[in-house]
């Protein structure tokens, strides 16, 4: 759901956007990154020829939660020797504490305390 936000934004401030994707979404070489969840294992993929042009990132998603999402990309750009700018997510959960994970500023539009 994070790229329709992505989308937007890349639309509006004339940027591109580069997509993250679990297994088998994206063709070509990848980059893949594996992450735990609170229920199991997953990986997340970036298309390698994506990334070339660029030096630093935004990462947007629609929710904040554990941080285990954003902490994937996070990693798998610094692998990369890429600079993290930022994250911008649409809803935070701030009682799971996910923002405590990530190493950089962290906007959110709508923060939710009471969730469980």
């Amino acid at each position: 759901r994070g790229f329709i936000f992505g989308a937007a934004l890349a639309l509006k401030s004339s940027k591109p956007m580069i997509v993250a994707r679990k297994p088998g979404k994206l063709p070509g070489e990848l980059l893949t990154r594996n992450y735990d969840l609170e229920y199991g294992k997953n990986s997340l993929s970036i298309q390698k020829t994506a990334l070339k042009k660029f030096s630093s990132f935004v990462i947007v998603d629609d929710l904040l939660a554990t941080g285990g999402t954003v902490n994937c990309i996070s990693k798998l750009l610094l692998k990369e020797k890429k600079k993290i700018v930022g994250f911008l997510t649409v809803v935070e959960l701030k009682e799971l504490n996910g923002r405590s994970k990530l190493n950089f500023p962290v906007e959110s539009i709508v923060t939710l305390w009471d969730v469980f």
